[in-house]
């Protein structure tokens, strides 16, 4: 992964391994895996993910759909990751992602840690083009 001249990531890897878009950040000098995920309007965090960055406590609580269609309440926490070398803060709804990525890590051997959603995605004016199979940074 790389920012080609254009300011675009190439998703072609991820997409060909796993069939999904996927972006590897960096949050405390710890790499993340997250799904760019167009289907949700809020970030998820992984709750291993928060505890090992001891992200707990939150900012405060929402109700949320889960994954996996069922309403709850979780924490909210603000994390900063980085990005080719760019730096961005987001609040994430903390979430146990075990049983909706568990089988993406057993088949592919890939942690996914977390998604950021489309909502995040259009603050950042990031355009993701499936025709080009590329993530635009603006």
């Amino acid at each position: 992964m790389g920012l080609n001249e254009n300011n675009k990531i190439l998703l072609q890897q991820s997409l060909i391994q796993v069939g999904l878009p996927l972006l590897i950040v960096k949050a405390q000098a710890k790499n993340l895996c997250f799904l760019l995920d167009t289907g949700s309007n809020i970030n998820v965090l992984d709750k291993k993910v928060a505890e090992f960055f001891q992200l707990s406590g939150g900012i405060n609580q929402q109700q949320q759909f889960g994954i996996d269609g069922t309403l709850q309440i979780t924490d909210v926490v603000e994390m900063t990751f980085s990005l080719e070398e760019r730096e961005y803060k987001a609040a994430f709804s903390v979430m146990d992602l075990s049983s909706a990525f568990g089988k993406v890590e057993e088949e592919s051997g890939i942690q996914i840690h977390g998604l950021l959603g489309c909502s995040f995605m259009e603050q950042q004016k990031w355009v993701l083009d499936f025709k080009e199979l590329t993530l635009s940074l603006n």
